[in-house]
């Protein structure tokens, strides 16, 4: 999608000028906040319940207002859906919450976890001990203390989560997870930094669906946020 281009603002007390008013009625009918019609450059309701659409996705109060550069634009300008990885589950409220951040979120983003059973929590616990974080765990611990667990993981599971979380790799026990409680997300991608940033502004534009702590981000790569 090309970069959305406005010499001025525009929307509520904007400038409003033709080309930009028909770019902005462009990208809105691209990304699906506006139904397709003509537009003969003069800003209108429904083009105006587009902008507020697309601003409900992070700001609580939106006003209707798009300033050359400023967030409305950026966001449009990199408006994008990114992918759920396969197999990956979003019931209910989990959907909801990723539909409202998926766009919002640089590219290469992607939704790498949502529900987990119990089982799902242990492999991938399991995975970072033996695989994801094995030099670490061996480094800190020693080869000795780590084939010792390793012989018997479901055995020793206290022992794996302890040595797994001692390296620096929050995970909850399984069965205790947020993510079995439907409740938890995990974003993937290389721009960690910047999915905190926006995950938390969705978070403080939608207090009723997301929990307002922080977005952690985990060692393993992942950006992890939690709903109500």
């Amino acid at each position: 999608m090309a970069v959305l281009f406005l010499s001025q603002s525009v929307g509520k007390g904007g400038a409003n000028r033709p080309a930009d008013v028909s770019a902005v009625h462009q990208r809105l009918m691209e990304i699906g906040k506006i139904e397709c019609y003509r537009c003969n450059g003069t800003m209108d309701p429904k083009i105006q319940a587009g902008i507020e659409a697309v601003q409900r996705h992070f700001m609580r109060q939106p006003d209707g207002a798009i300033s050359v550069n400023g967030a409305t634009h950026r966001f449009l300008s990199n408006w994008e859906e990114k992918p759920i990885s396969p197999g990956v589950q979003l019931p209910g409220k989990l959907r909801a919450a990723w539909d409202w951040v998926n766009p919002l979120l640089p590219r290469g983003s992607y939704c790498s976890s949502g529900y987990r059973s119990a089982d799902d929590q242990r492999r991938i616990l399991h995975r970072f001990y033996t695989t994801t974080f094995r030099g670490q765990i061996v480094a800190k611990y020693g080869q000795k203390q780590y084939d010792d667990v390793a012989g018997d993981l479901l055995g020793q599971e206290d022992k794996v989560l302890e040595m797994v979380r001692g390296v620096g790799q929050a995970i909850a026990r399984p069965g205790s997870s947020m993510h079995q409680k439907g409740k938890a997300i995990d974003i993937g991608g290389p721009s960690d930094n910047e999915q905190v940033r926006i995950v938390r502004m969705v978070a403080m534009a939608h207090t009723d669906l997301f929990s307002i702590k922080a977005p952690l981000k985990e060692r393993n790569g992942c950006v992890h946020f939690e709903i109500l």
